[in-house]
């Protein structure tokens, strides 16, 4: 219920605010989300389906305590949607030409579609972790909670909405999206774990904390690789932008291993090992 709220809320806010935009806003918005929603679809989509019968079930063994744990492994894992929001930051133009340039979507789209892109992506990993924290409601059979204030979270967002549609326009609806939805899941979960006494949740908040930094340190390596190394190849055709995109998405999977099995990060080490096990199924 509360995954659809948002979702509603999502659609119908950038699609009502977009309307005062000039041409191509909304249509610009409408591309980025349809890009921005790839990782929450790889990374938050099926995770949180599969994890919530876990979850149910420790509840009705009464091991809270154990349901928690659940909740915050998964949380964890889930904050490798910010290194990978990153990267898509990095090679957004490139990858936007790639999916859609063609027709009547021009160059002068793409531009305007990658912009807005970069301010969806910072909310990426909130619209993963949406994905399992009203499941936390669920597993104890509270679906009205959610749901009321689910619906108080979308009003409240409203100012954020025409805050940023008068002073930034189209990135200012993306931004708006962005932060409404950091804010409501952070606030859901900030509740879940007073009424559910969830002390491993600092743990989560300080791993969160590592990734950003890690992350924006990524990303400002990966963007000055691509100025100072990739900058001959011509990014504004198919195949110059496939050629970065691919240099760039190889040196980014090095960083990404060297740093999880350097520093035995056990979320990105399982990643891969299930990449791998998948591979070998196969």
């Amino acid at each position: 219920m509360v995954g659809l709220t948002m979702t509603f809320s999502r659609e119908f806010f950038f699609r009502f605010f977009g309307s005062y935009l000039p041409p191509g806003g909304i249509a610009g918005i409408n591309y980025g989300l349809r890009i921005m929603l790839i990782p929450v679809a790889l990374f938050g989509q099926a995770v949180g389906t599969a994890a919530f019968p876990f979850m149910a079930r420790l509840v009705s063994e009464n091991k809270l305590e154990e349901m928690n744990r659940l909740l915050n492994d998964t949380l964890r894992y889930l904050s490798l949607v910010i290194p990978f929001s990153v990267l898509l930051m990095v090679i957004r133009h490139e990858v936007v030409l790639i999916l859609y340039q063609r027709g009547q979507f021009d160059a002068a789209a793409t531009s305007l579609t990658a912009d807005i892109l970069i301010y969806l992506l910072l909310g990426t990993f909130a619209l993963a972790a949406y994905t399992i924290v009203p499941r936390a409601y669920y597993a104890v059979q509270d679906t009205f909670f959610p749901a009321v204030y689910g619906t108080g979270a979308v009003l409240l967002s409203i100012p954020a909405y025409l805050f940023g549609l008068r002073f930034f326009g189209a990135k200012g609806v993306a931004l708006a999206v962005s932060l409404s939805s950091i804010f409501q899941v952070w606030v859901l979960y900030s509740l879940w774990n007073r009424r559910s006494h969830n002390t491993g949740s600092r743990g989560v908040y300080g791993f969160y904390v590592k990734i950003i930094f890690f992350s924006i340190l990524v990303g400002v390596f990966l963007a000055w690789f691509k100025a100072e190394f990739l900058s001959s190849i011509d990014a504004t055709r198919f195949s110059g932008a496939l050629v970065t995109t691919v240099f760039i998405g190889m040196l980014f999977a090095a960083i990404l291993l060297l740093a999880g099995y350097g520093l035995k990060i056990k979320e990105i080490t399982g990643l891969v090992n299930r990449l791998l096990g998948k591979i070998r199924r196969s």
